[in-house]
Formats: structure tokens, C-alpha cells, sequence
């Protein structure tokens, strides 16, 4: 599977809207935040260990890894603004740029990835899968999260009535396709789990979204989460 978008695209967009980006999230931070504090519950980390984080955007998953354990993070970026960001705000982190595509590592290398908000932007999506696969170590895990194909409307009703920075070239998946890549890429799924039903308005609201969609996971409900979470193993 390809998308019709190319990566300089993709690169493009986020350069542009880089130095509005945390801005921007902060007026959505509870959502925002809501990708780290979930996603850092499904990763097992011990001292040592070497983690993928991917796309790092302006490094605000870097402190919620650092909590886990004494690790050895790595950052790989598509923007060449948000990456100068990142390299400020973090500078005795690792940074570097990627295409999303080629990961510079060797075989059987990580002890975890965490790609979050990520494979929607990819040009080539199996071929990062695959990538992930081919450089986590035998029995470590993938956590990946994205919004799912029905995300779609919500983020242009958003749109319409608040500033945002935009997704840019991107194409939001149904969650049988997702699963289907995963298995081509020789990734086993442990866990899918929708989030974020009612993503925005009074907290008490959202927190009951949060407790129907909670009970409703082995339903259609699931997807109208606009956050879905994927943990695999390879």
C-alpha cells in the first residue's frame, strides 16, 4: 500500500507549521497529552534498554520515556524546524531526520518502538511496519497509536470553529486495514484499544466518553474513538 503524498510534502507541511505547533496543542493539551500518558502504560522498559521514538516532533514524549527507566532514547524526526525544537528544548538528546521509510539501525536493535500519530503521514506505511519489525528485537514491543479513517469528520468540524495546525498530507485508516498491515509485516497484535470518544467539551463529558468507550471495546464504538492505540510484538 502507497499513499499519493511523498514525504518532502510531508516534510514541507510540518517545516511550516513548526513554530506554532506546541502553542497550538496547548490550547488541546489534555487531549494532546493523553497519546504519552497512555501509550508509556503498554511499555515494559528497563535501564539500558534502547528506545525508537518516531515521529519525535518537538520532543514532548521525551520526559514521559525518561520516567520509565534509564534508557537509550532515539529521536527520529521529519522536520528539519521541529527537529532544531526539539534539539533545543532536549539538547543532550538524540535527534535526527528520517523519511519514514529506512530506519538507520541495524537488525534486531530496539528493545521498543513508540510511533505515535505517525503511519497516517507515511508515504509508504507496510514499508515502515515492516522497518519496525525488522529492527525491534524478538519478543519487544511496537506501540503505535493514530486516529482511525472516522476521525475525519470530527477534525474539519474542529477546524471550522477553532485554529489548528492542520495534519498536512496524511490518510487516516480503518482499524481491519491497520491489522492487516500488521500481520504482512510479521508484527503480532496484543491490543487494540479506541480512545478519546468525546474529545473535547466539559471534563466530566469527556470522562464519561472515556468510560464508554472503556466498556464498549469489542464494539463498533470502538472506532469512533479519535485516538486508536496498536501494541504489538514481534
Amino acid at each position: 500500500m502507497e499513499n499519493k503524498f511523498k514525504i518532502e510534502e510531508v516534510r514541507k507541511f510540518w517545516d511550516k507549521v513548526a513554530n506554532d505547533y506546541d502553542r497550538l496543542n496547548e490550547k488541546v493539551n489534555r487531549v494532546h497529552e493523553q497519546r504519552f500518558t497512555e501509550a508509556v502504560k503498554y511499555l515494559e522498559l528497563k535501564n539500558n534498554d534502547r528506545v525508537l521514538n518516531i515521529w519525535s516532533r518537538t520532543g514532548k514524549a521525551v520526559p514521559y520515556l525518561k520516567k520509565l527507566a534509564k534508557i537509550n532514547l532515539y529521536n527520529l524526526e521529519v522536520s528539519h524546524q521541529m527537529l532544531k525544537i526539539a534539539q533545543k528544548k532536549y539538547p543532550k538528546e538524540r535527534f535526527e531526520l528520517t523519511d519514514l521509510e529506512r530506519l538507520p539501525f541495524s537488525d534486531n536493535y530496539f528493545d521498543a518502538v513508540l510511533s505515535l500519530e505517525t503511519l497516517e503521514h507515511t508515504p509508504r506505511p507496510l514499508q515502515l511496519l515492516k522497518e519496525f519489525q525488522r529492527a525491534l528485537k524478538k519478543g519487544k514491543k511496537l506501540v503505535m497509536s493514530l486516529p482511525p479513517r472516522t476521525a475525519e469528520v470530527p477534525l474539519r468540524i474542529y477546524e471550522a470553529f477553532f485554529e489548528n495546525h492542520g495534519e498536512g498530507p496524511h490518510r487516516f485508516l480503518p482499524s481491519r486495514r491497520v491489522k492487516k498491515m500488521l500481520s504482512e509485516a510479521g508484527l503480532k497484535l496484543l491490543l487494540h484499544k479506541g480512545t478519546l470518544l468525546i474529545p473535547a467539551g466539559p471534563k466530566g463529558l469527556q470522562a464519561l466518553g472515556e468510560k464508554v468507550i472503556e466498556k464498549m471495546q469489542k464494539t463498533p464504538v470502538r472506532e469512533l474513538g479519535i485516538r486508536q492505540f496498536y501494541v504489538c510484538q514481534k
